[in-house]
C-alpha cells in the first residue's frame, strides 16, 4: 500500500494563537528528543512513530472568518490506514487538549478522529517517490548499508552484494499495468474540467518538456512554445527587506504580519519542507484542476520511482484544493536547500510552475520565466513550519533509489 497523506487545516479560537505556537515551537526546537522534556510541557514525541515519514505543524491565516483570524495545520505522509495513524497520533502526544484544544469544535480526545475527518482535505495531485517503501523497509535498508559499511571498514574490502536477475518483462508488465487507467483519467477530467481546459492545461505544462519524445511530438502537432517575455527585466522588488505584501487585488498573505520568516526550520537535516499558500482566480477553477489532475495522473500511473519529470529530490509532494477551491496549498518534503529545489523545478519543468500558479493572485507577469520575482512570489506565499519532522532526517532520495538497488 502507498503512503498516505493527511492535511488537515483547523480553525483557532481567537486568543488561542500565541500559546499554541509556543508550544508548537518548543515541540519543533526538540523534534528529536535529545533534551528532557520540561515538567507539564506537551510533546510530540514524533521518533517513537513507526508509521510516519514526514510531518509538520504550521499556523496560517483564516481571512474568510475575519483579518486576525488563524487556523492549524497538520499535514504527514503515513504509513496504513488513516485509524492506524491517529491512534499512534494520540500515543505519541502528552497533551492532546494543550495541542488541538485551541481548535474551534475540538470535542477532546475520544472524539479526535472524528474531528480530523471533518477538517482534512483531499490531494488534488499527489506525488509519492517511491510508492512501494514504507518508514520500516527505508530504515532496515538504511541500517543493512550501515552493517555493510562497517564490515567494510573493519575488513578493509569492499562488501560483495549478489543481485538476483531483474526480471524485464515482469517490470514491464507491472509498468503497463499501473498506466492503463491513464486513459480513464483524461476521461474523467475532461467532463469534470472541460474538454478546452484539458487540452490548455495539457499545452501549458508540455511546452518546456521537448527532451520527452512524446512531448516533443505533441509540441511540434500543437505548435507549442514557451511564451516570451514581456519584458528582459525582472519586476522583482528592489527593496528586498521590505516586509511581504500582497503582490495584486485578490492576493493575501498567509501569515500574519508578526509571523516567522518563511524559512523557519529550513536547512536542519538533509530534508525540507516548503508549505505555499494562494489564492486563485475563481474563473480559472477548472483550468487549475485540469492541470493538477494531469500532474496527479502523471504521477500515480507513469513516474519512475523516485523521479518527477526528471527531478530526484522530492520524496512527496502534494497540491491541495482548500476552501471550496478559493485557495492552493502545496506541500513539499524534498532534499537540499530551497533555494536549489526551486531551481531544479525552474529548469526541469519550468512550464509546469506557469501552468499551476499562473491562475495565482500575485504570480509575476512573466510567471517563472522570471525566476527571481518567482522565487518572491513563492517566498511572499510560503507558511513556516513550527514544526517539522522527519523519520530518516540524513537520507535523500537518491539514497533511498540507491538502497532499493541493494535489496
Amino acid at each position: 500500500m502507498a503512503p498516505g497523506s493527511l492535511t488537515v487545516l483547523a480553525p483557532l479560537r481567537p486568543g488561542s494563537e500565541a500559546g499554541l505556537r509556543e508550544r508548537l515551537r518548543a515541540i519543533g526546537d526538540d523534534i528529536n528528543g535529545k533534551h528532557v522534556t520540561a515538567a507539564g510541557r506537551p510533546d510530540v514525541t514524533f521518533v517513537r512513530s513507526r508509521r510516519i515519514h514526514f510531518a509538520r505543524f504550521a499556523i496560517l491565516s483564516d481571512p474568510d472568518r475575519g483579518p486576525e483570524r488563524a487556523r492549524l495545520l497538520f499535514a504527514s505522509i503515513y504509513d496504513g490506514s488513516l485509524n492506524a495513524h491517529l491512534d499512534e497520533l494520540v500515543s505519541i502526544t502528552s497533551d492532546m487538549d494543550a495541542i488541538w484544544g485551541g481548535c474551534e469544535g475540538y470535542p477532546g480526545i475520544d472524539g479526535f478522529p472524528g474531528f480530523v475527518r471533518a477538517h482534512a482535505h483531499q490531494p488534488t495531485a499527489y506525488y509519492i517517490a517511491f510508492r512501494d517503501e514504507s518508514v520500516d523497509s527505508i530504515t532496515s535498508a538504511i541500517a543493512a548499508r550501515r552493517r555493510r559499511h562497517a564490515r567494510q571498514d573493519e575488513t578493509g574490502l569492499a562488501v560483495e552484494r549478489s543481485h538476483a536477475p531483474v526480471a524485464p518483462r515482469r517490470n514491464l508488465l507491472v509498468r503497463l499495468l499501473r498506466a492503463a487507467p491513464v486513459v480513464s483519467d483524461v476521461i474523467r477530467t475532461i467532463v469534470q474540467a472541460g474538454l478546452g481546459n484539458v487540452y490548455y492545461g495539457t499545452r501549458r505544462i508540455t511546452a518546456s518538456l521537448d527532451r520527452y519524445v512524446v512531448f516533443r511530438l505533441f509540441n511540434w502537432i500543437t505548435r507549442n512554445r514557451i511564451p516570451p517575455r514581456s519584458s528582459s527585466f525582472s519586476s522583482l522588488p528592489v527593496d528586498q527587506c521590505a516586509p511581504f505584501v500582497a503582490l495584486a487585488a485578490g492576493d493575501e498573505i498567509p501569515t500574519q504580519s508578526n509571523a516567522t520568516r518563511p524559512g523557519f526550520r529550513e536547512d536542519a537535516v538533509a530534508q525540507n519542507q516548503l508549505t505555499v499558500v494562494t489564492v486563485v482566480d475563481p474563473a480559472s477553477i477548472d483550468r487549475v484542476r485540469a492541470v493538477l489532475a494531469a500532474i496527479d495522473s502523471y504521477a500515480r500511473r507513469l513516474a519512475p520511482p523516485g523521479s518527477l519529470i526528471g527531478i530526484s529530490t522530492i520524496h512527496f509532494a502534494r497540491w491541495v484544493l482548500i476552501d471550496r477551491g478559493r485557495r492552493l496549498m502545496f506541500v513539499s518534503d524534498y532534499d537540499g536547500s530551497w533555494e536549489s529545489y526551486i531551481d531544479e523545478f525552474a529548469e526541469m519543468i519550468l512550464s509546469g510552475l506557469d501552468a499551476i500558479w499562473e491562475t495565482s493572485f500575485g504570480m509575476p507577469p512573466d510567471g517563472a520565466r522570471d525566476l527571481p520575482a518567482f522565487k518572491r512570489f513563492l517566498r511572499s506565499h510560503q507558511v513556516p513550519a513550527d514544526v517539522f519532522f522527519a523519520a530518516y532526517p540524513d537520507e535523500t532520495v537518491l539514497n533511498v533509489a540507491n538502497d532499493r538497488a541493494q535489496s
